[in-house]
């Protein structure tokens, strides 16, 4: 026997059914994005051991419920914010890439130090790497890039120097690992070394770049 003619009525129930789960998936990847954004930003602030989840659910607004049913545990959290924090890294470096030559490698290693503190998800990436508690390699999201930039730089200007590609990178890599450790530490390191480390980076960078001749 042939099947009922599907009715207008049956037709519209059947939508809506499927609204409802896309709707509901779209709220729930809002709040994670809530909660991921609020964790940064006391990670980035306090480091792992100064961060309580009560202290992340009352910055984003939520319940402890609604943090547990997405990360189960606090570890679960920073390695989420770790994720994050590694691909807003990936983003900032390739959007800086925009002059050739050691100037680009130099301006990607400068919007790097200016993005701790407009990146909560990359401060916090950062923070976390260097207290030893993530398993994602944030170094892994840039640090390969400068390197590459300029052995790249090194091979097609023929550049003769006794600083080599590695010895750039490293130098690169501990300047930005120090500005971003001592982005909590409000005046008075400023006022001891004549300003903070994102006053001072371009000027030091400027400087680098006059000892790299031909490049």
């Amino acid at each position: 026997m042939a099947a009922p003619p599907v009715t207008g009525g049956v037709r519209h129930d059947q939508r809506r059914r499927r609204r409802v789960p896309v709707a509901r998936q779209e709220r729930a990847e809002q709040t994670r994005h809530r909660l991921i954004d609020a964790a940064a930003i006391e990670f980035a602030a306090h480091g792992y051991a100064g961060t309580s989840l009560h202290g992340i659910v009352r910055a984003a607004g939520l319940t402890m419920g609604a943090l547990t049913f997405h990360f189960p545990s606090k570890s679960a959290l920073a390695e989420a914010v770790c994720e994050a924090g590694a691909a807003a890294t990936r983003e900032v470096v390739s959007g800086a890439a925009t002059a050739r030559g050691v100037d680009g490698v130099l301006g990607q290693a400068l919007a790097l130090a200016e993005a701790f503190a407009t990146t909560p998800r990359m401060h916090a990436a950062a923070r976390l790497a260097r207290e030893g508690l993530s398993r994602v390699d944030w170094y892994a999201s840039w640090v390969p890039e400068l390197r590459t930039g300029l052995e790249r730089v090194w091979r097609e200007e023929r550049v003769e120097s006794e600083l080599t590609p590695g010895m750039v990178t490293a130098l690169l890599a501990y300047v930005l690992v120090a500005v971003e450790a001592t982005a909590e530490t409000g005046d008075d390191l400023a006022a001891a070394v004549g300003g903070s480390g994102r006053d001072v980076l371009p000027q030091a960078i400027k400087a680098l770049r006059g000892l790299i001749p031909g490049a």
